[in-house]
């Protein structure tokens, strides 16, 4: 059976994009929870440069971004044994004038149907890599091409892979390019839209009332809009005023609820979706979800997130999603973790490098396992990925897989 071939493609993990194959953080495909009381084994690990971008994983591959120098590096590993199969170079003049890395900051996106890779670099530039040899396909300057002007950090949105488009915040507000849409295919562009700066979010698109309806976390807020022309239907202003402060966190879609999350200081605003493309707001908390980066999770009509470092430092919270009912909450030393769901666990990578595991539940928090010690270097900002049997963790030291079999 080859590779390429979709029965093959069924049998392996994939987590192929940011926040997994649904933009939600779950999969409903298992890898083992439990682990000895010395951590899981580790099955390899390879050094790397700097950048917030997290791993990805494909037909038992890993693929991340990083930075050494003035080089940014896409680069793929086979995940069974952490041999590396390709590694493509990219210039890159990305500044941070605080002490935070220089980038990269978004997440590689791998498109198994057109066999390539895409890279939004710290510079601005997207580039489409041959998924087996790292070859590039394509690229686009974006940042030249719409004037998009330097913030305090470099440019960090995802892309969202949207059939044969790929839609992201770019924050080309003089040109009305705050959110683009390009062709998967060559890198054209589609469509733009919005005077918005960006934000470091990824769309996600959801199918209701037999219409397309693409939900976009700018730095403004939040923009509802059709991904198939980019016509905007509406936008609710929702950003924090803190300085230094940007939306970090994407948008969660549920039935016909709409979820955003920003913080400190705005929280939480859910919005339920009309047939006629309008919204109402469903229910608003500004004290209940304030999450500042981290990611949400989906399930069972349920969120689990973390609040910000200035509620107590920060906790993990299971919110009802109709009705903003709080759950349950539970204190430890992950603080502001990056987690994602395989099956009926909950993994979670610790602001300082724990990893552990907990039940996938509405009732109550319970802890399945947790490491004594740190894995990772803090401070960790990378979200996770699921592998064959395994986890895959990255911070700006190094990217690492854990075996997860007992």
């Amino acid at each position: 059976m080859q590779k390429g071939s979709p029965a093959y493609q069924q049998k392996l993990v994939q987590w192929p994009t940011l926040f997994g194959p649904n933009r939600t953080g779950a999969t409903e495909v298992s890898v083992p929870a439990i682990w000895p009381d010395e951590g899981p084994e580790l099955r390899w690990e390879v050094e790397v440069g700097t950048g917030y971008g997290s791993p990805v994983t494909a037909e038992n591959r890993v693929i991340f971004s990083h930075r050494v120098d003035d080089k940014e590096w896409v680069q793929c590993h086979d995940g069974r044994d952490g041999s590396v199969i390709w590694k493509t170079p990219l210039e890159t003049d990305a500044v941070c004038d605080f002490e935070y890395s220089d980038g990269p900051y978004s997440t590689p996106v791998i498109d198994l149907q057109r066999r390539s890779v895409y890279h939004f670099s710290g510079s601005g530039t997207l580039l489409s890599l041959d998924l087996d040899s790292g070859h590039i396909k394509w690229r686009r300057d974006l940042r030249e091409d719409y004037a998009v002007e330097p913030e305090l950090f470099p440019p960090g949105a995802t892309p969202l892979l949207d059939d044969d488009q790929l839609i992201f915040s770019l924050g080309g507000a003089k040109q009305e390019a705050g959110v683009v849409s390009l062709q998967a295919d060559d890198g054209a562009t589609r469509w733009s839209c919005t005077e918005h700066k960006a934000a470091y979010t990824t769309p996600i698109v959801a199918e209701r009332f037999d219409q397309g309806f693409c939900f976009v976390m700018t730095a403004e807020g939040l923009v509802c809009l059709n991904p198939s022309s980019g016509t905007v239907d509406w936008e609710i202003p929702h950003r924090s005023k803190a300085p230094m402060s940007y939306n970090s966190v994407s948008p969660l879609v549920w039935n016909d609820l709409v979820l955003m999350v920003t913080g400190p200081g705005p929280g939480a605003i859910c919005v339920k979706i009309n047939a006629d493309r309008s919204y109402e707001v469903q229910w608003k908390n500004r004290r209940l979800l304030d999450s500042q980066y981290t990611n949400l999770l989906l399930s069972d009509g349920h969120v689990f997130g973390f609040t910000s470092a200035g509620q107590g430092g920060a906790e993990l919270r299971c919110i009802e999603f109709a009705t903003g009912e709080l759950k349950w909450k539970y204190h430890s030393v992950l603080r502001r973790a990056q987690g994602l769901i395989a099956g009926e666990a909950m993994f979670f990578l610790g602001e300082r490098g724990h990893l552990a595991s907990l039940q996938r539940s509405h009732n109550e928090a319970k802890v399945l396992s947790f490491t004594q010690d740190p894995l990772m270097q803090a401070d960790c900002y990378c979200s996770p990925a699921i592998i064959e049997d395994g986890i895959v963790l990255k911070d700006e030291d190094r990217v690492a897989v854990f075996d997860l079999r007992r």
